[in-house]
């Protein structure tokens, strides 16, 4: 299992270590909403006309409850990159990529991220911060 520096209460971003647990776990769920916001909206189940009686309940409707799931994810997605653009600018995909995948400062420049180490952490660490104000 990946080990965490919490920010230390001596620093300006910082978050309790539960409540820093708990807020990078939520990014890590990203590329999850990325990829089931991408999936095929036709996931309701049709009737079958073959049999004799056709039984419906009005209990569930699965098509409501697709939409509500969506609903809910892109608002989270929303939010993940609400937070990084409005900490990172015109380096928020980098931070996204970084935290939805738990990608370390090292992975990203092999990739060609543009910036340096302290910069990229601290803006991780600002990421975080406003992040667990909103969750």
């Amino acid at each position: 299992m990946t080990q965490y520096r919490i920010p230390k209460e001596t620093s300006k971003y910082f978050v309790p270590g539960e409540v820093y647990l708990t807020v990078v776990h939520f990014c890590r769920q990203y590329p999850l909403w990325v990829s089931e916001l991408k999936i095929d909206l036709d996931s309701g189940q049709a009737i079958d006309y073959s049999k004799e009686h056709v039984q419906t309940s009005s209990q569930f409707d699965s098509t409501s409850e697709l939409a509500m799931r969506r609903v809910m994810i892109s608002q989270k997605k929303q939010l993940v990159d609400s937070v990084a653009r409005e900490v990172a600018g015109n380096m928020n995909e980098w931070l996204v990529m970084g935290v939805g995948n738990g990608l370390t400062f090292f992975q990203l420049r092999d990739r060609g991220m543009p910036c340096g180490k302290d910069m990229y952490y601290n803006m991780r660490q600002k990421f975080y911060y406003e992040l667990s104000k909103r969750i």
